[in-house]
């Protein structure tokens, strides 16, 4: 036997591994050597990409507006806000700055989590805002995108001088690369927008794939958003194995961000050959909070697993399933081939999309659970298979696919881009 762990909430889970099982591990190439955060911040807002300067850009400006990630990243706003206000051509005190939580349909963040995200320091000077993408007395109108369709973001956006985002770039299962656009468009959208942006025909899109811009309509409809408002310079980091920044890309909203995501790309992606079963997490705690945001590590792994093959989910789901309405759209169905039909049909309703990935996956690959945050009763009720530990699903797997069935590891699940043979 040989003992191998995957990520799992703060954790790790440890799968014993029979000897003479064909397994392959799959992960991301080394982290570059180790620098100190905060340099790494100053090198990159220092030297801008493209056109964009932070000094430049805030020289005449009063009225700015900083975007910031929800708490379902792992996020670095702590260090990424202050680095950004430090960099202002004037003094701190000079501008009226307001904080913008990029939520798009995720939970309403609580007072106490803004404070562990941003620091306490930034939340008592400035105002932070949580943006609430149905609440409609909250959005203006910014136009009409190339789609045709009328943009509504948040209001705020339209009445600041500069905006800047922070985030994080990392392979998304559906946009290509997290991070950049994203922040304007699905993170400040209105609730219409971002259901447009994510229906069954824009998901089941053949270039709405993790690791892919070119061609994909999520990217480009996102890109179009950004550019019709005062979004001007970003800051986006890239985190290595330990969810620790390991590069920074600052400047222009779309040349930094692209420098950013081929960083990312070269880092992540890994070649690998399909296997029978596929062992894969969620990259532990905050992405695999729940097991709406786990259904992407299951996306990564079908790239991995072999039609009719066995696909186990290590995800802890400290917040249990996460979206009552993904859990409804599921539980609507009495089979898998009936939930499959479903989502990839319209219309657009809230969370479809994420049920539209897990059928997919689900009409291809039986998929066992491992998670302490869902009953048995609520998995099977959601069409997967529970399994106590990782050595149980192991077993069962095997008994599905046979002894001599070959198996591959994702520790780190959807931040790898698996490129298969």
């Amino acid at each position: 036997m040989r003992s191998i762990s995957v990520l799992y909430g703060k954790g790790t889970k440890t799968l014993q591994v029979p000897n003479g099982l064909d397994c392959q591990i799959i992960e991301p190439k080394e982290d570059p050597e180790a620098k100190d955060p905060a340099l790494i911040l100053h090198d990159a807002l220092s030297k801008p990409i493209g056109q964009a300067d932070i000094l430049e850009l805030t020289q005449h400006a009063r009225k700015v507006l900083l975007i910031a990630n929800d708490n379902t990243r792992p996020v670095t706003s702590r260090f990424t806000i202050p680095a950004l206000i430090q960099s202002f051509y004037h003094p701190e005190d000079h501008y009226d700055i307001t904080i913008l939580i990029a939520t798009g349909l995720h939970r309403m963040m609580s007072d106490e989590e803004l404070e562990a995200q941003l620091g306490n320091e930034i939340v008592s000077k400035h105002k932070v805002v949580v943006h609430q993408a149905s609440d409609l007395s909250s959005l203006r109108s910014f136009g009409l995108l190339p789609s045709g369709k009328e943009l509504f973001l948040n209001r705020l956006a339209g009445e600041c001088d500069l905006i800047i985002s922070e985030g994080f770039i990392e392979p998304h299962f559906y946009a290509g690369f997290s991070g950049g656009r994203k922040s304007i468009h699905p993170g400040i959208a209105g609730i219409d927008n971002i259901l447009e942006l994510h229906s069954p025909q824009i998901i089941a899109h053949p270039d709405t794939r993790q690791g892919n811009l070119s061609g994909n309509p999520v990217h480009r409809e996102s890109i179009q958003a950004a550019r019709m408002t005062k979004l001007r310079f970003i800051l986006n980091v890239a985190l290595g194995r330990d969810k620790q920044i390991i590069a920074a890309f600052a400047g222009d909203p779309e040349e930094a961000h692209l420098a950013g995501c081929r960083f990312v790309e070269e880092q992540m992606t890994v070649k690998a050959k399909q296997t029978d079963i596929v062992l894969t997490s969620n990259n532990g705690y905050p992405l695999d909070r729940n097991l709406y945001q786990a259904i992407k590590g299951i996306d990564t792994a079908t790239k991995v697993a072999r039609k009719g093959g066995v696909i186990i989910m290590a995800a802890e789901c400290i917040d249990g399933i996460g979206h009552d309405h993904m859990k409804d759209l599921i539980l609507s169905c009495r089979s898998v081939e009936e939930l499959h039909a479903k989502m990839f049909s319209p219309p657009s309703v809230i969370d479809k999309w994420m049920a539209q990935v897990l059928a997919r996956a689900l009409v291809d690959h039986t998929i066992i659970l491992v998670s302490s945050g869902i009953s048995k009763q609520e998995m099977e009720s959601m069409f997967f298979t529970y399994a106590e530990d990782l050595d149980d699903a192991l077993a069962q797997a095997l008994s599905l696919m046979g002894e001599s069935a070959s198996l591959s590891v994702i520790p780190e699940g959807p931040i790898v881009i698996p490129k298969v043979e």
